[in-house]
């Protein structure tokens, strides 16, 4: 309850109207604390002493001070309210617009983070500022990490590249067998060109090093072997793009949930293929085949390369 000495001498009534309001001069008092704290036993006590009336209230409102609580520092918390410091809300009795809660947990960079809803991944105290170098740091440390969990997958997508790339001559059947067998296993030491044995193939099977070892050798494919070995490729390929992708989307996860940009962590390496991969599959289909596709289902990237093969074969101009 503060003590207003301009008040009393100026305006005396004004200044006793108010002070029988609660928190006033003339307020009676609920609680030790507030005794305690009450500037008028502290200014009773100091006239009783003989203190001048101005020095005793002057006094007084100080003491009085000194019992008011320490203001405690507001955040704006992202969901729109006001938070102390400590997580607890300033007013938790009042409702937003979405009164919904969401769970957020304490991410690596030391930020409470939302885990679900509309702000996933976004810091619960978007005012608490951060250090930008270790933010940067730790984004560079995840994208390190996505990267060597894709090692196998680049090199497996690079050899498939190569196949998709292959002219049906006795070279290109040399190369179609060894990025084949690259597929198969990619830690595999031996390099094109040099004969294939259980050494330096890996676990390469012994079927794929004597074809290998053969088209080296002169022997020539047959078109149902080379299309055999272009659909066992295919089939490989779709596993380790199926396995890649499960990689991608754990590693969009753990980026959402730190707050990292998942674009700056996440690489689609298999992105490049597509095009590649969708010509040469339109490329061997009949025209038939071609005309029972359901067009409303192909990306626009889709429908232009089967327009280019429509316009290759004389279907449409």
């Amino acid at each position: 309850m503060a003590i207003d000495i301009k008040g009393l001498l100026s305006n005396p009534m004004a200044a006793y109207r108010s002070a029988s309001q609660p928190g006033g001069l003339l307020a009676p008092v609920t609680s030790m604390n507030q005794f305690l704290g009450d500037s008028r036993v502290h200014a009773g006590l100091a006239i009783a002493r003989g203190e001048s009336v101005g020095n005793a209230l002057v006094n007084a409102a100080k003491i009085q001070s000194s019992f008011a609580p320490a203001e405690r520092k507001i955040i704006k918390g992202a969901d729109g309210f006001n938070y102390y410091e400590d997580g607890t809300r300033v007013l938790p009795g009042i409702k937003g617009k979405e009164s919904e809660e969401y769970k957020s947990v304490k991410a690596k960079d030391g930020f409470l983070r939302y885990t679900e809803g509309p702000d996933k991944g976004k810091k619960v105290f978007p005012d608490i500022a951060e250090d930008a170098g270790m933010l940067f740091d730790n984004e560079s440390k995840l994208r390190k990490d996505f990267q060597t969990q894709s090692k196998e997958f680049k090199e497996v997508n690079a050899a498939y590249g190569r196949i998709l790339s292959n002219d049906p001559t006795p070279a290109g059947d040399i190369s179609l067998i060894f990025q084949y067998m690259k597929m198969l296993d990619p830690r595999s030491t031996v390099r094109e060109g040099e004969f294939a044995t259980v050494q330096n193939a890996g676990s390469v099977s012994e079927r794929a090093r004597a074809r290998y070892n053969g088209a080296l050798e002169g022997t020539k494919l047959t078109e149902g072997m080379r299309a055999d070995y272009l659909q066992q490729a295919e089939n490989l390929y779709e596993t380790a793009l199926e396995n890649q992708s499960y990689i991608e989307n754990e590693y969009t996860s753990f980026s959402e949930q730190y707050g990292f940009d998942p674009k700056r962590v996440v690489i689609e390496y298999g992105k490049p293929l597509e095009k590649q991969r969708y010509t040469k599959k339109i490329s061997v289909m009949s025209n038939t085949e071609l005309g029972q596709l359901n067009l409303t289902n192909l990306t626009p990237m889709q429908s232009d390369l089967l327009k280019k093969e429509m316009i290759k074969r004389g279907k449409t101009k």
